[in-house]
């Protein structure tokens, strides 16, 4: 009789993981136009985000997502920007895209507001993941160039929770040959 019980406690502990787990489809979704590294190959141990150059009204409206998620590290290396996020899941896949307004601050040098959506696709799972995501500047330094007709700049991201100034620096082509 306990044999039979402990199967049948086995068997629900089974199918409770599925069901908290379980993929769902999202035929609905939309396109979102997107960026991402194509010069190089990524480091294994990194996913790559996508980015965003948009209307700044759209960096606070959460199209992106807004589940939860703690910055714990950003630098940037040339054109990449290197996050470190820790979040709540495990089951789905959990993107992220760096959102950036069109506008630019007039300062010197000029800001630009950047916001890091994280779209949990739902994820219910509570493993508790740490992992880093590259992000390709490169839409956000033509952006730069075609609106102050320079090759050559510097922007700094105004990310919310960002442990350091996160500076951009470009050269112009023609300097760096």
């Amino acid at each position: 009789m306990r044999i039979k019980n402990a199967r049948a406690f086995a068997w629900s502990l089974v199918v409770l993981y599925a069901i908290g787990c379980g993929e769902k489809s999202d035929s609905g979704a939309g396109t979102l136009i997107s960026f991402s590294p194509t010069d190089a190959a990524p480091d294994e141990t990194k996913s790559l985000g996508q980015i965003l150059v948009t209307d700044p009204d759209a960096t606070t409206a959460g199209e992106w997502g807004t589940d939860g998620f703690e910055l714990s590290g950003a630098a940037i290396t040339g054109d990449t920007l290197a996050v470190t996020v820790s979040y709540a899941g495990g089951c789905k896949e959990h993107l992220f895209t760096l959102v950036a307004s069109s506008e630019f601050m007039e300062s010197n040098p000029v800001q630009v507001v950047v916001v890091l959506a994280h779209n949990a696709n739902g994820d219910t799972c509570e493993a508790w993941i740490t992992q880093d995501y590259l992000f390709n500047l490169t839409p956000l330094k033509v952006h730069y160039q075609e609106a102050y007709q320079q090759d050559a700049g510097v922007i700094v991201l105004l990310l919310k929770d960002a442990p350091d100034d996160l500076v951009y620096e470009f050269a112009d082509a023609a300097a760096r040959k």
